[in-house]
């Protein structure tokens, strides 16, 4: 979410004509230079949401209560839900088993020794979209953003992106500068979620492509050149409109991504 504001999507588009990823094969196997990508809407299980309220820990329920609007409350329930749906096809448990720890920077993580090697996941969610990453290779981080405009995208921008970024972004052409705006934004979340860390002030402090037709990469983290090229970024669509990128630490990994549906939920 950018800056704390929320939108809503116009239209009534549901999963069929909003996802743009397919279906899982029956089997996903992880290997071990892969990235897996789930995008859901989760709108679309609103009549799951008993199951999922049954599988989540006590500590979730508690969180789930917290908030003051059916809506929200709703929508936290179901992103766990399948959050523990599509990580019990990996781990070979029940999503009800499945215990989460934080790590040292509040990162949430699997609790305990896994017999398969580590594991690693992250999730975002913007307006209609969660999107889902896994991987067993690296710290991985992932954030999805709706494309729209709003009335404090320069004022936003000039806080939270580094003078260098701001020209850059200044001198896109009228048209593209939207999309650079959420290319930049994503890709320093994303980062900042690999890390653990919350973005504050941190996002100024890291400094990535901008240009839509550009790579996306790390140019400097804390004004160091070095660390950058450790990172990897990659930018990408779950579903039109929508703008998503995925940081991880690795020369390289194969993107695979899948659309949730309910038969990954119902496994």
């Amino acid at each position: 979410m950018v800056g704390g504001h929320k939108c809503s999507d116009a239209g009534g588009c549901y999963v069929s004509c909003l996802l743009q990823w397919p279906p899982p094969p029956e089997l996903v196997p992880l290997g071990p230079s892969q990235i897996h990508l789930w995008s859901a809407v989760p709108s679309e299980f609103h009549g799951d949401l008993p199951r999922f309220w049954a599988v989540l820990s006590l500590a979730e329920r508690v969180r789930a209560s917290r908030f003051r609007f059916q809506k929200e409350r709703h929508g936290y329930v179901i992103r766990r839900g399948i959050l523990r749906s599509i990580l019990s096809r990996y781990l070979r448990e029940p999503p009800s088993e499945i215990a989460f720890d934080q790590g040292a920077s509040g990162k949430p993580e699997i609790r305990g020794n896994l017999a398969s090697g580590p594991f690693h996941f992250n999730v975002s969610h913007s307006s209609r979209i969660v999107l889902y990453a896994i991987t067993s290779a690296c710290p991985i981080g992932v954030d999805v953003e709706r494309i729209r405009t709003f009335s404090q995208i320069e004022k936003i921008a000039s806080r939270f992106f580094s003078p260098r970024e701001m020209q850059t972004l200044a001198a896109l052409p009228a048209d593209s500068r939207l999309e650079g705006f959420f290319a930049g934004w994503t890709r320093k979340e994303a980062l900042l979620k690999a890390t653990g860390e919350g973005i504050g002030n941190s996002l100024r402090k890291i400094e990535v492509t901008l240009a839509p037709w550009e790579e996306a990469k790390v140019l400097q983290i804390d004004g160091d050149t070095q660390d950058q090229m450790r990172w990897q970024l990659r930018s990408i669509s779950p579903a039109p409109g929508y703008l998503a990128s995925v940081a991880f630490r690795h020369s390289d990994l194969e993107l695979r991504q899948w659309s949730v549906t309910h038969a990954v939920v119902l496994n």
